[in-house]
């Protein structure tokens, strides 16, 4: 979906329309499914969310959400015959584990270099001046995309195509911990016509980890700068004036230092 800031725009300009393909294509290649199953000769189904891959002067950094990673050790100690794959390469979380925050519900682990042409993942390059990223405010462009855990299509025994959900969107609300943008159809064109609108409430399961990159012009060109994390999509319960629009909640990603640990807020003292 593609979101405008004030009054509804009725067409895009043949150069937006470009960029916007363009952005969308990438995205697609930087947001990857992470999942986990007890194989399919064990009758096992896949299930997860989403990630993505940050590259730092020393290392590369897998991003999820905190649940996501919580979830996904549940499952494994459930089931020692669990199997976790970052797209099509085999991952050990577990094993890899950089830093976690369950307040910020962030989680790191490191990707072997060898392992990227079986994850096929675009990697954002954080190194040198590219970290910390920009500054987030209200109005500005974003673009956010997830691998839906309820929409998979089994092809082949050992085959799931898993569909993807993306949006071009607006910071409506900014803090220092958090970004959340409004989905209101009447207010979005469609970023392919022969793809419909998604409804109210629809359920965003399994893009929680996707990321949320910033847009935005710097020296006459447009470019994109990782910024944050989705952790939080509508889940179709709103009611009474909040029944007209759905609420996506972006964790920022600031936090992070280039080696992959997690700076906590200091929320200071708390009264006894």
């Amino acid at each position: 979906m593609l979101r405008m800031t004030s009054q509804p725009i009725r067409k895009l300009t043949a150069e937006a329309r470009q960029a916007a393909n363009a952005l969308s294509e990438h995205t697609l290649r930087v947001a990857r499914p992470l999942f986990w199953h007890i194989g399919m000769r064990n009758g096992g189904v896949p299930k997860g969310a989403s990630a993505f891959i940050l590259r730092f002067e020393q290392r590369l950094v897998a991003v999820t959400a905190d649940h996501v990673f919580e979830q996904y050790l549940a499952d494994l100690q459930a089931d020692d015959r669990t199997v976790c794959q970052l797209a099509a390469g085999q991952v050990r979380p577990q094993d890899s584990v950089i830093a976690r925050s369950a307040k910020l519900d962030i989680a790191t682990f490191e990707i072997d270099p060898r392992q990227l042409d079986a994850i096929r993942a675009d990697t954002i390059d954080c190194r040198g001046s590219a970290w910390p990223p920009p500054n987030v405010e209200e109005g500005y462009t974003l673009t956010l995309t997830g691998i839906l855990d309820k929409q998979r299509n089994k092809i082949a025994p050992n085959h799931y195509a898993m569909e993807a959900w993306g949006a071009h969107g607006i910071a409506d609300a900014v803090s220092d911990r958090d970004i959340m943008t409004i989905y209101e159809p009447e207010r979005v064109l469609h970023a392919r016509f022969d793809v419909p609108k998604p409804p109210l409430g629809f359920n965003m399961s399994g893009c929680s980890g996707g990321p949320a990159l910033l847009v935005k012009p710097v020296n006459g060109l447009l470019r994109w700068f990782p910024v944050g994390l989705i952790y939080k999509g509508p889940d179709g319960k709103a009611e009474g004036e909040f029944a007209s629009f759905d609420r996506i909640h972006v964790r920022r990603i600031h936090f992070l230092d280039t080696d992959g640990t997690i700076n906590e807020p200091d929320i200071g003292w708390l009264p006894s």
